[in-house]
């Protein structure tokens, strides 16, 4: 009996660190899938899902040490429930892109992760059994475990956000640069010189680009911008000398344009969901 509360504390131990640690490394891709929901604005969903990783993280090493065990295994409960709320809903709406939970180590639908945590539910409603919410003898006292508990948290939202720095704190306004007659050049051949556009130079196969047309595409969602006043532009349609030239080999580069003169420029990491709703809705 003891052997099997060890073996099934570690492995809800060690499935928990792994998920945290998935996402974080992944953090640009479950940023945007948490934002694609259109929850909550980009700027908070940075925090949210930095907040989600280090709880994640924290019940993992609570559940390691055996500390606190009948709320740490409620907290553990809640989060999975919470989760499959959230995977339940996305399944509804007909989402089958992957839902994050485990990073880039594996890719599952929303169906799948269902399963998964129905999977891990079972599990620490075992564990909560065999254990009974007992706490693992020890000679520190209840005030040091608050004590050291606290600073635990504190030490991995820390590392949590300095691993992985929000956008919105490291990335303000930065002009990138561009050859402008080149540009106007350009916009005026494409006939992209009257009214108010988002320009995007965007090249296939690289990972910011792609992932520059999702925070875009989700913003445009999220605010009903007129998606016909975003335009991608690839070395494909305007030549990849000129596109170079432009952009100097610097992509995304994202503009915003109003009557053939750009007014903003973004790269993929600073990319401002306001400035671009409100130009866009002008």
């Amino acid at each position: 009996m003891a052997a099997s509360r060890i073996a099934l504390r570690v492995l809800l131990a060690a499935l928990f660190i792994l998920s945290a640690v998935a996402k974080l490394v992944a953090i640009d891709d479950f940023e945007l899938y948490v934002f694609s929901f259109g929850f909550m604005p980009l700027t908070l969903t940075y925090i949210a899902t930095r907040i989600c990783i280090a709880a994640e993280f924290l019940l993992g090493v609570l559940i390691a040490i055996g500390w606190w065990r009948k709320w740490v295994n409620l907290a553990a409960m809640a989060m999975l429930l919470l989760f499959s709320i959230f995977l339940c809903y996305a399944a509804l709406i007909g989402r089958t892109d992957s839902c994050q939970c485990m990073g880039r180590l594996a890719d599952m639908s929303p169906a799948v992760s269902l399963l998964k945590n129905a999977v891990l539910i079972v599990l620490v409603l075992l564990y909560m059994r065999l254990v009974n919410n007992g706490e693992d003898r020890g000679c520190l006292t209840n005030r040091k475990k608050v004590l050291i508990t606290a600073g635990l948290v504190v030490a991995v939202l820390v590392a949590v956000f300095t691993i992985s720095v929000p956008d919105s704190w490291m990335f303000g306004d930065e002009d990138m640069l561009y050859d402008k007659a080149l540009l106007h050049e350009t916009l005026d051949e494409r006939q992209l010189s009257e009214g108010h556009k988002l320009v995007a130079f965007v090249t296939p196969g690289c990972p910011y680009c792609r992932m520059s047309r999702e925070k875009i595409g989700s913003i445009a969602k999220r605010h009903n911008l007129d998606t016909t006043d975003i335009v991608y532009l690839e070395p494909a349609d305007i030549g990849n000398e000129r596109f170079m030239g432009i952009t100097y080999g610097n992509r995304p580069l994202i503009m915003l344009i109003a009557d053939g003169e750009p007014q903003a420029t973004y790269h993929y990491r600073n990319i401002s969901e306001r400035e671009v709703a409100e130009f866009l809705k002008y």
